[in-house]
């Protein structure tokens, strides 16, 4: 009785506003002692404090049985807290177990609807089928659909509306009940009440949202509604319902233009407005005749629709402006060129491009491209950009993405200046907060400069501005800090492409001035500055740290700048020394090219991406290739003999690297070319019919490569790491290096780790393993001795000279044993334990048990329910499966409502499983039980026949049955002569007729004689009884002498 209200809590948690979170923490455990009460009164309180408490955030799951509890009252007043509680307890209905308490309670409240046709019972059936609605799961839904069904048929508007709204919930949960009971749902269509047809209509136009083809029958059904009904509200449902049923019904479209704009001329409602004009945009798609011809009132109809339309957008009501511009992207969906006639509904939607609602903004912004034409173009695009510099968050990702799509769409046919366009991409690759968006604005750069010839030339100038404007010594920068102009990262590998694909187009680029192309002070040319951006170990093209990726593309297209500016050299010394200005490219600057390159390629070939170390490995393998030193500037070669060189292998480089310019292919012919199959085989006459080899002069000398025929010298194993040859000594030296121009062969790269023995590159190196061969090959690094090293595994000698061939003759196979053998001599046989596929030990039996207990545990897995806690990390633990709405819409969307009712498709009944009775089997009793069982019997006997006794006394048979002596009966006798009894008689016993008289009996001389043999039969069973017992004494004390003989 001194509990706490529901107000007392509210007032409360006003006044501890300091320490609320403890105030709250105490009446919570009040409120748990509250609930373990018997009085539902009390029970009541501490729910109604709890839904409150839970509205704050406070679950309220522990006190699920609580409220079932309070549901079963019998006031109605209580039955509602306790309803309302578990709406709100039970937030996981299909992972709760008190769910299942509920079936029953339920159920009987809905059968109890239908007793007496109105009164308190139909209010009770209206809370439990709210409460059915929130906590509905499948097991719920199959077993209370019939009673729900059968509440469709109350007398009641109030219970028929409930249980039809209710329907909508349970078939969210059970699909398979709406082909059990559509007939009765489109029944409630024709109900008397509008309620109930109004329920109606939402429940088919929610359904009908997830697949709107089951509900094409009920098209004639709501067209009457339509054109009858003046419920506004169920009309937006019934305008939603046929709005979605005109593209699985394109006829329906040209029905619905009437009296969809009879609605639009004669409503005041906004809602319905514009639900009717949205509706019309959709059926626009589907009014054309089978000729080809519009109807006839379509232009007016459509400037109807302009007009409501605009009248939303000039709204100052933000709600009525942003429906006013999603209506207009419906209308410009199918008819996009509406606007080029209204030019005041473009000054609108460009007015809401400044518009304080970024909701609103962004619509106006999806509605920029249908007003774009070719001359008001650089108009919209540079108030845009104005745009995008005040803006800022996802609104400026919108815009940079919009000013992309205007730009680009049906292949740039709007752009007539790509010169412009290149500038609008540079403009957008500087903005801060659109890094999503560098992709986008990468691919148009390249896609541009791949597809435009014309400006190639400028999309090579913009790159370049891109790598050498923005260095150390870049101007505008001071103290050596990274400029203040920003570049997103995703753009600099296109820019990094644009420049190296189309690098002998620098010199077309630098024609303009006003360019300074350096890096740093050290720069001495263009070539120089975006080698030396693109390879510098650090900061390079200004930005720190790059992407992997981005630095492979750096590496790449700096070979390509390198082979242009030894072009470019050969040009200007063919030139006989005449000065070209910017377009000559001097020794120094190729001298300083080929240093940059050599020294920063050592940095990248340790890379830890396998890419960059690749490229940067292989690039500098090049370099060395055609003669130039590992370190250039710690020599004293003069930069004419280095230009020499590059002269020399100009043709090569340019040959490999860039032999012509890519061009782009449609995606038509890609898609032919894909159609048409792989290419038919080609020889490998015709491939080397189409190799330059002019491009190779050194190959026609030979080399330690190749002979003067262009023949492999050695064995194959040079370009084949699959097999290996035989270990053979190489000269001691450093050499290695070729400083003549010649190909250097990969037995003198071997050679040059650390200056000491090595074998050929097929064999493995003593001096170091073969990645460190191949990734420190001739490289500025210290090396150490692996020689002796046991754990080291180098190739073993072999008697011949010649590639070991498994598959050869006798003389291979002896010969590959006998380099079996002696590897196993010098390190010991290495073999593999193949007696189980498990790699943690080395036992097969052991691999087998931890299999067995694998499967063991996985098959207990599958049976048992898993509650994540916080300890788990979650990582082999299955996680319970939770159902989402998605999927329950996904599950109802498959339910196919035009075919009929098959055999299986049968409502569900509430029927008691009998559980068949089994066979008592005879049990054999044990020898104790026995004993039990006859020391019953004799009890029973001795009572019964006392009990006899008695009466015979009582009666005054005693003299009847033992003679008129009046003798007993002794111990020793036995034998009684039943002959010797006289039978009573009523004279001689006055008693007996006293009992005669008092229980209403006359004893006959039939009965007397029974009696009498009973007693009789009676009599003679004590002497054996008592033998019995007496036999049963001795046997115990026996055992009893027995035993206490053996502890003796």
């Amino acid at each position: 009785m001194f509990e706490k209200t529901l107000n007392d809590l509210v007032t409360g948690i006003r006044n501890h506003k300091r320490d609320t979170a403890l105030f709250i923490s105490q009446n919570i455990a009040q409120i748990k002692n509250e609930v373990q009460s018997p009085d539902f009164f009390t029970k009541s309180n501490a729910l109604q404090k709890l839904t409150f408490l839970q509205m704050m955030g406070y679950t309220m799951s522990w006190a699920a049985f609580a409220a079932v509890e309070v549901m079963s009252s019998p006031r109605f007043a209580l039955k509602r807290i306790g309803y309302l509680a578990a709406c709100q307890g039970l937030d996981q209905p299909d992972r709760s177990p008190v769910v299942l308490l509920t079936t029953n309670l339920l159920k009987k409240e809905l059968r109890g609807a239908t007793v007496g046709g109105s009164g308190e019972n139909m209010y009770h059936a209206g809370v439990a089928i709210n409460c059915l609605s929130n906590i509905v799961t499948e097991d719920l839904g199959r077993e209370l659909l019939p009673d729900l069904l059968h509440l469709l048929k109350h007398p009641s508007p109030y219970v028929r509306k409930k249980a039809l709204l209710c329907l909508y919930k349970v078939f969210l949960k059970y699909p398979q009940g709406l082909r059990l009971s559509f007939d009765q749902i489109k029944l409630c269509l024709e109900d008397s009440h509008p309620s109930v047809v109004s329920c109606a209509v939402n429940v088919i136009t929610e359904l009908s949202d997830k697949n709107p083809k089951n509900y094409l029958p009920l098209a004639p059904a709501f067209f009457k509604l339509l054109t009858s009904s003046a419920n506004n509200w169920m009309l937006i449902k019934v305008v939603k319902l046929l709005g979605s049923l005109v593209p699985e019904e394109p006829r329906l479209a040209r029905k619905l233009l009437d009296p969809l704009s009879n609605i639009v001329k004669s409503t005041h409602a906004k809602s319905l407005l514009y639900e009717a004009v949205y509706a019309i945009t959709l059926c626009l798609p589907y009014v054309k005749k089978s000729n080809g011809s519009q109807p006839s009132n379509f232009p007016v109809v459509i400037d109807l629709c302009v007009d409501t339309l605009r009248n939303f957008v000039s709204d100052p009501d933000q709600n009525l402006k942003y429906l006013g511009l999603v209506g207009f992207g419906s209308l410009l969906q199918c008819q996009p060129k509406v606007l080029h006639s209204h030019s005041e509904c473009r000054g609108l939607i460009l007015k809401c491009l400044s518009d304080e609602d970024v909701t609103i903004r962004t619509r106006a912004l999806g509605l920029l491209q249908f007003m774009t034409t070719q001359r008001n173009l650089v108009d919209l695009i540079t108030q845009l950009l104005r745009h995008v510099e005040a803006a800022s968050g996802e609104y400026r990702c919108d815009l940079v993405e919009e000013i992309i799509r205007m730009c680009s769409s049906n292949k740039y046919e709007l752009v007539m200046d790509f010169a412009w366009y290149m500038d609008v991409l540079v403009i957008l690759a500087g903005v801060r907060g659109v890094e999503s968006k560098g992709e986008a604005i990468a691919k148009q750069w390249m896609d541009v400069a791949w597809r435009v010839l014309p400006v190639r030339s400028y999309a090579v100038r913009r790159s370049l501005e891109v790598f050498v404007c923005r260095g150390p010594g870049a101007e505008g920068v001071t103290d050596g800090k990274e400029s203040d102009r920003h570049v997103i990262p995703e753009v600099l590998p296109a820019a990094a492409w644009i420049v190296g694909e189309y690098s002998h187009l620098i010199p077309e680029a630098l024609e303009n001035e006003g360019l300074d192309p350096r890096y740093d002070e050290s720069s001495k040319g263009p070539y120089h500055a975006l080698i030396q951006s693109m390879t510098a170990p650090t900061d390079a093209a200004g930005v720190n740290p790059l992407s992997m990726t981005t630095q492979a593309v750096f590496v790449q297209n700096a070979m390509k700048l390198f082979a242009a500016a030894c072009e470019r050299n050969q040009q200007t010394q063919n030139n006989h020394g005449i000065s070209l200005d910017q377009l000559e490219c001097t020794d120094e600057e190729l001298y300083a090219c080929a240093d940059t390159l050599m020294t920063n390629l050592v940095i990248y070939s340790e890379s830890p991406d396998v890419e960059v170390k690749e490229r940067a490995f292989t690039a500098y393998q090049l370099l060395l290739s055609i003669g130039l030193p590992p370190d250039v500037s710690a020599l004293t070669t003069t930069a004419a003999s280095i230009a020499s060189k590059c002269q020399t292998a100009s043709s090569m480089l340019t040959y490999l690297l860039t032999p012509e310019p890519m061009k782009p292919i449609s995606a038509k012919a890609q898609k032919r070319k894909l159609a048409e199959g792989p290419p038919s085989p080609v020889s490998v006459q015709e491939w080397e019919q189409d190799v330059n080899w002019d491009a190779f002069p050194f190959l026609n000398e030979e080399t330690p490569w190749f002979d003067r025929e262009g023949n492999v010298k050695g064995s194959v194993e040079s370009i084949c790491f699959t097999k290996q040859q035989s270990k053979t000594t190489a000269k001691e030296g450093r050499g290695g290096t070729n400083l003549d121009g010649g190909f250097m062969g990969m037995e003198q790269i071997g050679s040059t780790v650390g200056g000491t023995e090595t074998s050929s590159f097929g064999g493995a190196m003593e001096s170091g393993a073969l990645d460190s061969a191949m990734g420190s090959t001739n490289l500025p690094s210290s090396t150490h001795q692996r020689g002796g090293d046991p754990f080291y595994l180098s190739s073993s000698a072999t008697p011949t000279g010649k590639l070991v061939d498994t598959s050869g003759s006798g003389d291979a196979d002896k010969a590959a044993k006998d380099a079996a053998d002696a590897a196993a001599n010098r390190f010991g046989s290495i073999q593999l334990d193949s007696g189980g596929d498990s790699d943690e030990g080395y036992s097969g039996v052991k691999s087998k048990k931890k299999k067995k207990k694998k499967a063991r545990k996985a098959a207990g897995l599958k049976h048992q329910n898993f509650v994540e806690s916080d300890d788990d990390d979650g990582d082999n633990v299955p996680q319970p499966k939770r159902g989402t709405v998605s999927k329950a819409f996904q599950n109802l969307a498959l339910v196919d409502l035009t075919t009929p009712l098959g055999e299986d498709d049968v409502m569900p009944r509430n029927e008691h499983y009998i559980v068949p009775e089994r066979p008592v089997e005879p049990k054999s009793t044990p020898i104790k039980a026995k004993k039990k069982k006859a020391k019953a019997k004799s009890k029973k006997s001795q009572r019964s026949s006392a009990a006899v006794a008695v009466e015979g006394d009582l009666l005054g048979f005693d003299s009847i049955a033992f003679g008129s002596a009046g003798g007993s009966i002794g111990a020793n006798d036995s034998n009684v002569v039943v002959e010797s009894m006289p039978a009573p008689s009523s004279s001689d016993n006055p008693i007996n007729n006293a009992f005669d008289d008092l229980l209403g009996l006359e004893m006959t001389p039939s009965a007397i004689e029974s009696s009498n043999t009973v007693l009789v039969q009676t009599a003679e069973a004590f002497p054996e009884e008592k033998a019995e017992k007496s036999k049963a004494k001795k046997q115990k004390k026996d055992k009893r002498k027995k035993s206490k003989k053996k502890s003796a």
